[in-house]
């Protein structure tokens, strides 16, 4: 059975186009009354009842205990507003501290990875600067291991070309030698 409705979500309600229905089994009365509770829902959306009702209501027909609650909510619906005013002031002022802080410790870091540096360059130098005294102490202890050891087959060699012994007969012996001979 095939049937036309008019729209129900029509922007202008003049202008009604009819759409054939599928085969669904309803009449077209079932289907517009179908369609009516979404209507009612959007007149309720539009102007929910609560909310008018009791800005439109005189003082006579509003009681006291709603006029208590209404002025519950509305306090208690301030001071919220104001309890997140002070929450998000709080949080932007903590983060501005943050954002602070952090500054102060990337200059702070900086700083330290600068003296870092400078400290570690010395130290390099110094370190070079060792390695090549102790090289050049080793080189001056060698020299002077040398000299000594002249020195030494010097007066050996001295004590040689030159030696007295003394004798059984109260004699005294001297005997020279080629110093060629003892290297």
């Amino acid at each position: 059975m095939m049937s036309t409705i008019s729209p129900v979500f029509s922007a202008e309600p003049s202008l009604a186009t009819f759409v054939p229905a599928f085969e669904t089994g309803f009449t077209p009365w079932d289907i517009s009354h179908l369609f009516s509770v979404f209507d009612s829902s959007l007149d309720t959306i539009q102007s929910p009842a609560h909310d008018f009702a009791s800005v439109n209501r005189t003082s006579s027909d509003v009681s006291p205990t709603e006029e208590n609650t209404d002025e519950r909510k509305k306090k208690r619906k301030l001071s919220n507003r104001e309890s997140a005013k002070r929450s998000r002031e709080k949080k932007q002022k903590h983060l501005e501290e943050i954002s602070i802080q952090l500054n102060q410790l990337k200059t702070q870091n900086q700083e330290l990875t600068n003296q870092l540096r400078y400290v570690s360059y010395h130290c390099q130098r110094t370190n070079t600067e060792n390695e090549r005294l102790r090289l050049e102490n080793r080189i001056l202890q060698d020299k002077l291991l040398n000299m000594r050891q002249v020195l030494m087959f010097r007066q050996i060699e001295r004590s040689l070309n030159c030696s007295t012994w003394p004798c059984d007969n109260s004699t005294v012996v001297t005997v020279q030698q080629d110093p060629s001979m003892i290297y």
